[in-house]
């Protein structure tokens, strides 16, 4: 059976967040906040149930586990439908190397493998102990955390299971994610504390997310992470240093959409990212429902986040209005980076009418990060297509100081060396 699912976007608010700074008050003059939008309400949809883990697959579907007996799919169309039942418990979930879908029960201490036809089959159901979160590898290999056994398993693409993580700082492990290089990161139900996992299994202490409770589930997009506060009501951005701010809710119980930092959300758990990494998913529960008891009922809310390419698409034409919208977007998070952005959108430019807007965003990308050999060498490449030698010269040249081994700078600096 399918919904049609609904979207309503709230008017802007001007109250922040308190306790914790929050991403909104950083926000200035020309730089749009980051919004929260409601896709579908469970009030609205028989028998969805409470808050378990979401997961979006490499085409854009999301998928929302209900803590009962069932998983949901929403498609890119905007179409809510049961994908899986028959499960005790739906908790944590991901999507595996050849988009299947793994989805943990809490209350069977099993996982189950669902395929993309919607065949399902358990596919581990021995040796964990109230699983909930799980991360796949390229291999295919899960991770799992379990919440009653406060440990992390690792389960072979053979389905054998051993244990990959565990001690005293685990206390109801709930979400897991893997950052950009290998190393996965656990947060707790049972405390704040996100926890680091190399990948030969040593555990440390990452940093730890304030608020009411433990924290929900976690998610890395575009080199942060993200994280749910289940009793605090709020999603918090969490940096690559360990510093955090709160993204969206005021903190105080309820479902209003609008600006992210005064958005209210209930509950929220389950969490993931879009493809692109710009739109997060996360399911909260009906204000005023319980995660015990038949009447609780969850919405699957969108939290789209404004990035660089947003607010230099909205820039009226020329360099200098271009300089002007990145100089604002830089100020109000000046701990991002953008240079994979700004390479992208400044070769879009590069290739058409706006040449000259697409030079002066590769120098401000080369000027903002100078210690990254990627953004030095685009730049010399700019000055190279449009004959300028010398300051391509240069470029290649600091990539070389940078990163001796860089073999594209230096076939670039002899080529323009040589004419």
């Amino acid at each position: 059976m399918t919904w049609s699912a609904r979207g309503v976007i709230g008017g802007m608010l001007l109250a922040v967040a308190t306790g914790v700074e929050a991403d909104g008050a950083r926000a200035q003059e020309g730089v749009p906040p980051d919004t929260v939008r409601t896709l579908f309400d469970g009030d609205t949809i028989p028998g969805m149930g409470a808050v378990g883990g979401v997961v979006v697959d490499a085409l854009g579907f999301v998928y929302v586990a209900d803590f009962r007996n069932s998983v949901w799919r929403y498609t890119p169309e905007g179409r809510v439908e049961k994908y899986a039942d028959g499960f005790y418990g739906a908790s944590g979930n991901a999507i595996g190397p050849r988009g299947e879908l793994y989805q943990s029960s809490f209350n069977g201490h099993y996982v189950s493998r669902i395929e993309r036809d919607g065949t399902v089959r358990t596919w581990v159901d021995e040796g964990l102990n109230g699983p909930v979160g799980m991360a796949a590898a390229a291999d295919g290999t899960l991770f799992v955390v379990n919440c009653n056994g406060n440990t992390v398993s690792r389960v072979a693409p053979d389905r054998t299971v051993s244990t990959f993580a565990d001690g005293p700082l685990f206390a109801c492990p709930n979400g897991i994610t893997f950052d950009d290089r290998g190393d996965l990161y656990v947060v707790n139900f049972g405390n704040t504390h996100v926890v680091r996992i190399t990948p030969d299994g040593q555990a440390s202490s990452f940093t730890q997310v304030p608020g009411a409770g433990g924290n929900g589930h976690i998610t890395f997009a575009r080199g942060d992470f993200y994280v749910t506060k289940f009793r605090a009501h709020q999603v918090f951005r969490v940096s690559a240093d360990g510093s955090f701010s709160v993204l969206a809710g005021t903190g105080a119980q309820g479902q209003t959409d609008g600006p992210a930092w005064t958005a209210q959300m209930s509950q929220p758990n389950g969490i993931a990212a879009s493809p692109s990494g710009t739109t997060l998913y996360v399911n909260d529960l009906v204000s005023g429902s319980g995660v015990a008891g038949g009447a609780a009922r969850s919405t699957l809310r969108m939290i789209r986040l404004v990035v660089l390419t947003d607010v230099l698409a909205a820039a009226e034409p020329g360099p200098e209005p271009l300089e002007a919208a990145y100089r604002a977007y830089h100020a109000a998070r000046p701990d991002e980076n953008t240079t994979t952005d700004a390479i992208a959108l400044a070769y879009q430019y590069f290739s058409g009418p706006r040449g000259a807007e697409g030079v002066r965003l590769f120098q401000l990308n080369a000027e903002t990060f100078p210690d990254d050999p990627n953004s030095q060498y685009h730049l010399g490449e700019a000055y190279r297509y449009i004959g300028r030698a010398e300051q391509a010269a240069e470029q290649y040249r600091k990539v070389l100081d940078l990163a001796p081994g860089h073999a594209l700078a230096a076939q670039r600096l002899e080529a323009v060396q040589g004419g």
